[in-house]
């Protein structure tokens, strides 16, 4: 069984305040987008997990916490060798290892004939991580808590996309701990994203990220790409997440080809994508 795991952005990404539990309250509008990693599952005696990334297989894989998560929790003695294909790249704010582990449940479940529900599921994806309860629901949503609390939005319009990654990876533990409150929000970005109509333009939706500052203060290159996508014609720019990825919202499929081959010369990674 293949099955593909797709990135995500998040169009909004706002801090409410810090919980008790140590993690920040969020609100955050997110859809998936085209660009995926492939999951390959099979049955064997053990749960084993490979990748085409040096250093990404292993227990150390969150798609291994996964698995291990499902078995536990449903009592089957069965195993799975489980085979990823990484596209969406690394540490980079885009929800790969999530999106992964997503798939993997999801995948396991059938493969494993363990028959859990939508929301036993979601039980399990949440004590994986804030990100990986989205990817069960995929689409356009909207997430709240400490991003567990997902909910499906109407689709918004369409547009081309364009990924540019630095060349390195940044930790979000790190970005969220350079958090102030003076960065926190009411959330009510994420609230006007909602009510918008379907056919609201592109070019004026309500982006925001209460964690670009941080980013940008410790990856200043992170700045400079959302700069030069604005010169090559992006419509929106924004960072993805935590970082260091940035995306730019394009109109027009060739200013968003144009851009990323303007993204190679500065020996940055790109991807032209679109939302799914």
């Amino acid at each position: 069984m293949i099955v593909e795991a797709h990135a995500k952005l998040n169009l909004t990404l706002e801090v409410l305040g810090k919980r008790e539990d140590g993690y920040h309250e969020i609100r955050s509008v997110i859809r998936s987008l085209a660009l995926h990693d492939l999951i390959e599952v099979e049955p064997a005696t053990e749960i084993d997990v490979l990748c085409d990334v040096e250093g990404l297989g292993g227990e150390s894989n969150l798609a291994f916490r996964a698995a291990e998560l499902l078995r536990s929790a449903t009592g089957t003695p069965l195993g799975a060798r489980i085979s990823i294909r990484k596209f969406v790249p690394v540490a980079a704010g885009l929800g790969g290892g999530s999106s992964d582990a997503a798939a993997t449940l999801k995948a396991l479940n059938r493969l494993w004939q363990t028959h859990l529900n939508a929301i036993d599921l979601s039980v399990l994806a949440a004590e994986l991580g804030s990100d990986v309860p989205f990817f069960l629901v995929g689409g356009t949503a909207l997430a709240q808590g400490r991003g567990e609390v997902v909910s499906r939005l109407p689709e918004q319009g369409d547009c081309q996309v364009v990924l540019v990654n630095p060349g390195f990876g940044v930790s979000t533990a790190e970005i969220y701990g350079g958090v102030t409150s003076s960065m926190y929000s009411s959330g009510e970005a994420s609230s006007r994203f909602v009510e918008l109509p379907t056919d609201y333009p592109v070019a004026q939706w309500p982006l925001v990220n209460a964690l670009h500052p941080v980013t940008i203060s410790m990856y200043p290159e992170v700045a400079e790409i959302l700069e030069y996508m604005q010169s090559w014609g992006a419509v929106q720019t924004q960072m993805c997440g935590s970082g260091s990825t940035c995306f730019g919202l394009f109109l027009e499929p060739a200013r968003a080809t144009a851009a990323v081959h303007a993204a190679a010369t500065h020996r940055w990674r790109a991807w032209h994508t679109h939302f799914f």
